[in-house]
């Protein structure tokens, strides 16, 4: 970086700021760090008459944008903000989006330039998606969304959509220069159909006044809102809240050419066989590997049926339900019947039977004997 000082001309006063005032002159290496900051930066300008704090608009703009690495804003005009990203996909994506709804105002953005003014920058001319609703089932081309919406302003995209509700209609994508009313429609005929009237819907629109017709403030901001009624003009007739679009549809796969069909389906065959390439691909690495190491775990048998296994030891066992053969075989096991290969702990002494005196009714007597043996406490009799 040097500095010098401008020559004097002849007609020029000594006493003149210039005279004394040295011009900087600076080279690319001064500046290499804030030119690659401001190339991943895009310039933002929000259409509204509202006040807007810097703060309030990037802590709304980090969740709709999901957070982009190195977000920073900064205001240097009124309305008028550059932001940066660290990442140029990032920018690049936002920028693909635009224009943004922030309060219900739009933020139109552009991608930052060396050496271009931003008072040269242009923010009237925003890329709206209008559908076109009204037109005859035979006049829904993308050639005549194409013829309509050059009355509007340059078109980019036509193309035929459907929905359930309301049928089909043709979507256009215009750039439409926000400094005019918007339009609610159109009137389009030929001699052997004659007129018909198309409404204009437009998608994502922010707040708009529906007196003058302009984006950006609502009527009771609108300083031409007494002019308008007085003039009538034809521009701004009929806007309401029916001219904010309120479905979107789907595209049409009726009126798409055949190449763009046989695109798509080719499109779709290459990524099926790339799936299946990988999942093969995928499928061949693998190997069936036996384990040898650790043998597979077998239950432990059970103690108590551990000997009788076959149908002789059990059917004894099964059979010995009737009162009788429990009688005579308290005390005295079958012989069929191994015996149990661990023996059967007592109960515990708060369990233990105890004796105590017990006396029989009258009405009973026939049923109990005087030597009756004990009775445990734990039982009850009603």
């Amino acid at each position: 970086m040097t500095s010098t000082s401008m020559p004097r001309s002849e007609g020029d006063s000594p006493d003149t700021p210039e005279e004394d005032t040295p011009h900087i002159i600076y080279d690319d290496e001064d500046i290499n760090e804030a030119i690659h900051a401001c190339s991943h930066s895009l310039v933002g300008r929000i259409i509204t008459k509202k006040p807007i704090h810097t703060n309030s608009l990037q802590n709304a703009l980090v969740g709709i944008w999901c957070n982009p690495k190195g977000l920073k804003i900064e205001e240097i005009q009124d309305k008028t903000f550059q932001i940066f990203f660290e990442e140029e996909r990032d920018a690049d994506r936002v920028l693909k989006g635009s224009p943004w709804l922030f309060r219900n105002s739009w933020l139109i953005l552009k991608k930052w330039e060396r050496g271009r003014e931003i008072e040269d920058m242009i923010f009237t001319h925003v890329p709206i998606k209008i559908q076109l609703w009204g037109l005859p089932s035979h006049c829904k081309t993308p050639k005549m969304g194409m013829k309509i919406g050059s009355s509007i302003g340059e078109v980019k995209q036509a193309e035929l959509f459907e929905t359930r509700e309301r049928g089909s209609f043709i979507k256009i994508l215009v750039h439409v220069d926000i400094t005019k009313p918007l339009k609610s429609g159109v009137n389009v005929g030929s001699r052997k159909n004659g007129i018909n009237w198309i409404d204009f819907q437009y998608e994502r629109l922010p707040q708009v006044c529906y007196s003058c017709g302009l984006v950006g403030h609502d009527e009771e901001l609108c300083s031409k809102k007494t002019a308008t009624e007085t003039d009538g003009d034809d521009d701004i007739k009929g806007l309401g809240p029916w001219i904010r679009a309120s479905q979107i549809g789907r595209k049409s796969w009726q009126n798409t050419s055949d190449e763009a069909k046989e695109g798509i389906n080719r499109k779709k065959s290459q990524q099926r066989a790339s799936l299946s390439g990988d999942l093969l691909e995928k499928l061949s690495t693998l190997s069936v590997v036996r384990n040898t190491t650790n043998p597979p775990v077998q239950a432990a048998p059970n103690p108590i049926y551990s000997q009788a296994t076959n149908k002789e030891n059990l059917d004894p066992m099964l059979n010995q339900t009737t009162p009788e053969n429990n009688a005579a075989n308290v005390n005295q096991p079958s012989q069929k019947n191994p015996p149990l290969s661990k023996p059967i702990a007592p109960n515990p002494p708060e369990f233990q039977q105890q004796k105590i005196p017990f006396t029989v009714p009258h009405q009973h007597k026939n049923l109990y004997t005087e030597n009756m043996e004990a009775v445990p406490t734990q039982s009850t009799f009603p």
